[in-house]
C-alpha cells in the first residue's frame, strides 16, 4: 500500500488528476490512430515505405516544436490545451469518412498526420508545461513518471478496443477513426474543470519569438546532461517507432497474417508497459533511474531482435512483450529524468525540443520501409536493434563523464536534493579560519529552504554534517 501511495502521489492534486485523466482519454485517441495509419497505408498499397511515407507526416513537430513550446512557456495553458483537443477530432472524423468513402489516398493519409503532428506540438509543451504548476515540485517527478504512464495505458486501451472491434466484428478502419474521435467528447469537459488557466509571461516581458526559441535550444544544448539525454531519447524514438512502421508488413509478408493484427502486437506493447511503468513511477526520482534507464535500453535492443528473429507467430506475440515494455521504460525513464533536471520557465521550450523527435521519426519512416522492401523486414530490425546498442553506449559514456555535475538551482533535482542517487557537492570551506562554518549559503534563499524543508522530513534524509 505505501509502495502504491508513492507511485500515485500525484493524483492526490485534483488539478492535476483532471489533467492527467483528460490525457489519457485524449493520448487513446492519439496513439490509435498512429496505430491505424500504417495499417491504413498498408492496405492500400501492399508496400512497407508507404506505411513509412503515410507517417511522415509527423515531420510538422520539426517545423513546428520549437513554436509550440514558446507559446506554451508563453500563455496560458488552458485555452492551448482546449485548442488542441478540439482540432484533433475534427481531423480524425474527416480521414475516417474519407477511409468509408474509398476516397482515402497516400497523400490524404500523409496530410491528415502531418495536421495531426502539428497538433501535437502544441499539445504537448503546453499539458507537460502545465504539468509544472499543477503539483508541488517534490512532486514534479512522479508528476511526469505518471503523464509517461498515461500514454502507455493508452497504447492498451486504444489498439485493444480497435483489435477487438476488427478481429470480432470486422469493423474497417474508416468506422474506427470516427470512433477514436469520441474521447474528445469527454476530455473538453475534464479540461474546463481545471482550476485556472495556467500562467502566462506578462506581455512586457515578453521577447520575440525567435529570440525565445534560441534561449529555450541554448540552454537545452549548453548543459551537458539535457543535451545527452535529449539525444538518446531522439535515438529512441526513431528506432522504438520504427517496430509500428515495420510490423504490419511483417506479419503479411513473413507470417502471413493480416496487417490489421498489428494492433494486436500493439496491445500486447501496452500491457506489457502498464505494469512496468506501475513500478517505475515510484522509482524516477531514485539511485535507480539512470542505471535502469541503460537497461531498459539494452532490453529494448533485445527486443527489436527477438522480433525480427522470430520463426513463428506465436513467438512472435511472446517477444513482442520485450520489445513493448522496455520501449514504454526507456521512454519513461528519460523523460522524467530530463524534466526533473530543466529549470521550469525553460519546461515549455525544452519539452518542445523534445517531441520533435516524432518529427523526425516522420522523416525517417519512410526511410525505414525503403531500406525492408530493399533487404527484407526482419533484416531491417537486426539494423534498428545494432542503432539502439550503439547510442546506449554513446549515451553511457557520456553519463560517465558528467555524472559529478551537481543539479542546476531551481530545478526539482535541485530541491530533491539526491536525484539519480547524487547530492550536490557540499560547500567549500572558507579560506578564513576565524568564519563560522555554519553560516548560511547566500546561494540558499528563504523561499528555497521553506520549500526544501518538508522534503527532507518527508523523504527520511538525514542532516548533512556541518
Amino acid at each position: 500500500m505505501n509502495r502504491l501511495r508513492v507511485t500515485f502521489a500525484s493524483l492526490a492534486v485534483r488539478d492535476y488528476r483532471l489533467l492527467w485523466v483528460g490525457s489519457l482519454m485524449a493520448t487513446t485517441a492519439f496513439m490509435t490512430t498512429f496505430y491505424l495509419v500504417p495499417i491504413v497505408a498498408y492496405e492500400i498499397t501492399g508496400s512497407y515505405a508507404a506505411s513509412g511515407f503515410a507517417q511522415a507526416g509527423m515531420v510538422a513537430q520539426l517545423a513546428l516544436g520549437p513554436f509550440g513550446g514558446v507559446i506554451a512557456d508563453r500563455y496560458k495553458k488552458k485555452p492551448l490545451v482546449l485548442g488542441s483537443q478540439i482540432i484533433p477530432c475534427l481531423i480524425i472524423v474527416a480521414t475516417g469518412i474519407l477511409i468509408v468513402s474509398d476516397s482515402i489516398t497516400i497523400p490524404l493519409l500523409f496530410g491528415s498526420t502531418f495536421l495531426m503532428g502539428g497538433t501535437f506540438s502544441l499539445m504537448g509543451p503546453a499539458r507537460q508545461s502545465w504539468v509544472v504548476e499543477l503539483v508541488p515540485q517534490r512532486l514534479l517527478p512522479n508528476a511526469v513518471a505518471l503523464q509517461n504512464m498515461s500514454i502507455n495505458i493508452a497504447a492498451v486501451i486504444g489498439p485493444a478496443l480497435a483489435a477487438i472491434l476488427v478481429v470480432s466484428m470486422g469493423l474497417n478502419s474508416g468506422i474506427l477513426y470516427m470512433l477514436v474521435a469520441v474521447p474528445f467528447v469527454i476530455v473538453i469537459p475534464l479540461t474546463l474543470m481545471i482550476s485556472g488557466s495556467g500562467r502566462a509571461t506578462p506581455p512586457e516581458q515578453r521577447k520575440p519569438m525567435a529570440n525565445e526559441m534560441a534561449a529555450g535550444l541554448r540552454y537545452l544544448t549548453s548543459r551537458p546532461q539535457l543535451r545527452s539525454l535529449w539525444l538518446f531519447w531522439t535515438l529512441i524514438v526513431v528506432t522504438g517507432f520504427a517496430l509500428q512502421t515495420l510490423v504490419p508488413g511483417l506479419l503479411d509478408q513473413e507470417f502471413g497474417r493480416a496487417e490489421s493484427e498489428a494492433l494486436i502486437i500493439g496491445t500486447i506493447w501496452g500491457v506489457t508497459a502498464l505494469p512496468i511503468n506501475i513500478m517505475l513511477a515510484g522509482m524516477v526520482g531514485g539511485r535507480w533511474a539512470w542505471p535502469l534507464l541503460f537497461l531498459s535500453a539494452l532490453a529494448l535492443a533485445g527486443g527489436i531482435w527477438l522480433t525480427a528473429w522470430s520463426p513463428v507467430y506465436a513467438v512472435l506475440l511472446i517477444v513482442s512483450a520485450i520489445a513493448g515494455g522496455a520501449r514504454s521504460a526507456v521512454m519513461l525513464l528519460n523523460q522524467a529524468i530530463m524534466m526533473t533536471n530543466t529549470r521550469p520557465e525553460y519546461f515549455g521550450r525544452v519539452i518542445s525540443w523534445v517531441f520533435m523527435a516524432f518529427g523526425l521519426q516522420g522523416i525517417l519512416a519512410p526511410v525505414w520501409g525503403i531500406v525492408a522492401d530493399a533487404i527484407g523486414g526482419r533484416e531491417t530490425l537486426y539494423i534498428v536493434g545494432l542503432v539502439v546498442v550503439a547510442g546506449t553506449i554513446l549515451m553511457a559514456l557520456s553519463r560517465a563523464r558528467t555524472r559529478r555535475i551537481p543539479p542546476e538551482p531551481g530545478t526539482a533535482a535541485y530541491s530533491i536534493a539526491g536525484f539519480g542517487g547524487e547530492r550536490p557537492p557540499e560547500p567549500e570551506p572558507r579560506s578564513v579560519p576565524s568564519e563560522p562554518r555554519t553560516a548560511p549559503s547566500p546561494a540558499i534563499s528563504p523561499l528555497f529552504a521553506a520549500r526544501l524543508a518538508p522534503v527532507v522530513l518527508m523523504e527520511g534524509q538525514k542532516p548533512r554534517a556541518t
